[in-house]
């Protein structure tokens, strides 16, 4: 192969990377070898990249997609040529949760860019054919770097049995909850319910895919958290003609105080999602689930066929994600890449890998 450089985004330090050419990935008889072009940049990059504990050496990123340029002998339905969103979890298959097709919770998962597997910010991967998931040609390629995280919102549709006619609030309006609302509003809610602190993200949800944006308060008197949450929640169900709630709830923010607004807004026997990571112990009103008859779960990653549904929703224009795109960053000037990521400049940014 007439190339010479691997260029990948390493983790040194806290907010310390460098762009290393690394070896030539090896691409063996079951594998195919990926040219990544393009590489979306998630809230789990930035926590590694400022994260002391992450492992020093690691290659971050996991939102990529590229074209195929190498095809191992035994492999079947790949060709050079072919582009491919990468799936970064490396499963095992074997164990009762991928047999079920719960790949998303497998037993012995390493995923891509966290722990000690390398991630996909590099110019080369080097990959299983079931790990490459053919996508249209006439998807750009930016839009195609964020194909992953489409698939994590597809896996929250089919946890929470997301359909039409239903009402839905989503609190956290950054990359995930916007696409989150944004399939709802595809599979035909009837009233989307945005929620955020910050307000020039409520305003470009509203714009976007909600149909009501609204500013969260930060509780900076010390009052009794859940009074609070109830003295906000309960006068906006008849503002807005929500009735006694919406249908489904998400918390997609990992704020305690969100989570807690979410069981209150949720209707008697409606749902509630959790798809936000923040704390690791948090709480949240039990008393009120349980005299609700709430249905609640978490969702994490997404489970097989969640990336064919994603791509099949962007490529027929049902979900468009191009204006979460803010602005595109060369490999080598990753680091301002993620310095912009971490200070929310814009929606959301992505990576281009060959430049």
């Amino acid at each position: 192969m007439a190339t010479t450089t691997n260029n990948a985004v390493v983790y040194m330090g806290e907010r310390n990377i460098q762009i290393q050419d690394r070896p030539m990935p090896k691409c063996d008889i079951d594998q195919v070898l990926v040219k990544v072009i393009c590489t979306g940049i998630c809230g789990s990059d930035v926590h590694n990249y400022c994260d002391p504990k992450t492992h020093p050496g690691l290659i971050l990123g996991h939102e990529s997609a590229g074209e195929i340029i190498e095809v191992g002998a035994n492999v079947k339905g790949r060709h050079v040529g072919q582009r491919v969103a990468i799936e970064p979890a490396f499963v095992c298959r074997r164990c009762e949760f991928c047999c079920k097709g719960l790949q998303n919770v497998c037993a012995a998962m390493k995923y891509g860019g966290m722990d000690k597997t390398d991630g996909t910010l590099s110019q080369y991967f080097a990959c299983e054919p079931e790990m490459a998931v053919p996508f249209p040609d006439h998807l750009p390629w930016e839009e195609a770097g964020c194909i992953q995280p489409m698939a994590i919102a597809v896996q929250l549709a089919r946890q929470a049995n997301l359909r039409p006619h239903q009402t839905v609030a989503v609190f956290g309006c950054g990359p995930l909850g916007l696409m989150i609302m944004a399939l709802a509003k595809a599979y035909g809610a009837s009233k989307i319910v945005a929620f955020d602190i910050e307000e020039s993200r409520v305003d470009f949800a509203k714009t976007y895919a909600a149909d009501v944006g609204i500013v969260s308060p930060m509780n900076t008197s010390g009052k009794e958290p859940l009074g609070f949450a109830k003295e906000f929640i309960n006068p906006l169900l008849s503002e807005y003609d929500l009735g006694y709630g919406v249908d489904l709830a998400i918390d997609a923010s990992g704020a305690e105080s969100c989570m807690q607004m979410a069981v209150i807004i949720t209707k008697p026997y409606g749902t509630y999602i959790q798809a936000g990571l923040g704390k690791q112990l948090c709480s949240v009103p039990m008393w009120l689930i349980t005299a609700k008859g709430l249905t609640v779960k978490g969702t994490v990653r997404y489970s097989q066929g969640c990336f064919a549904d994603a791509i099949d929703l962007l490529a027929r224009k049902k979900v468009d994600i191009a204006p979460l795109i803010s602005s595109k960053y060369p490999l080598t000037k990753a680091a301002e890449a993620l310095e912009a990521q971490r200070a929310k400049e814009g929606i959301k940014i992505v990576i281009m890998n060959q430049e």
